[in-house]
């Protein structure tokens, strides 16, 4: 069911980021002789890993790549959801969020004012869940092109790199089960689901 994966996703977040940060601390609090030649080291079965302290501790600080993750997968638990409701196999068939989105709240006898910040919020979320499915973490005229046609007030130039700190992540989330609420997915989110 959608909002038990969704709160297994959100419980993720959530723990993994208590985890980063104390994985953070424990780092910064060891007096070491010599921190810069430091390594750490670890086997899985012939599979071995090595990175010096400093790329570790740089990697356990990159909130962008963790919320990055966690976002396309919120995204594609929405898009799954969309399609389930829907009757059909994948709702990239049949367009962006906005297409899927407006038979979504077609078949809920909605509209977007119902959802939280509209149709353009919505673009906004898909937008930013499309450069970083792509690879990229900056904003193209194409991007900004389909966030104006949304409705959106665009206020970056290609280039522009995407801001995603825990935040907007949770803003992004917030605007996806909207939508999914609005539009009816089985049922509402329950008690200690996020």
């Amino acid at each position: 069911m959608i909002w038990t994966e969704w709160g297994r996703l959100t419980r993720f977040l959530e723990s993994a980021r208590i985890a980063f940060a104390r994985e953070s601390q424990l780092w910064e609090s060891l007096e070491l002789a010599d921190a810069s030649s430091a390594k750490i080291r670890t086997e899985n079965g012939k599979a071995t890993y090595q990175v010096s302290l400093e790329q570790h501790r740089q990697a356990v600080s990159d909130t962008w790549l963790l919320n990055a993750s966690i976002l396309l997968s919120y995204y594609a638990l929405a898009e799954a959801a969309a399609a389930d409701k829907l009757g059909l196999d994948d709702v990239t068939d049949v367009g962006g969020i906005e297409v899927w989105g407006q038979r979504l709240l077609d078949a809920a006898a909605a509209n977007w004012h119902d959802v939280k910040d509209g149709k353009a919020g919505a673009v906004e979320v898909a937008v930013v869940r499309n450069a970083i499915a792509h690879g990229d973490r900056t904003y193209t005229q194409r991007s900004i092109n389909r966030l104006q046609a949304a409705g959106v007030q665009v206020s970056v130039s290609p280039g522009a790199p995407l801001q995603l700190d825990y935040t907007a992540l949770h803003e992004y989330r917030a605007r996806l089960k909207s939508l999914l609420r609005v539009g009816q997915v089985r049922g509402a989110v329950g008690d200690g689901e996020s």
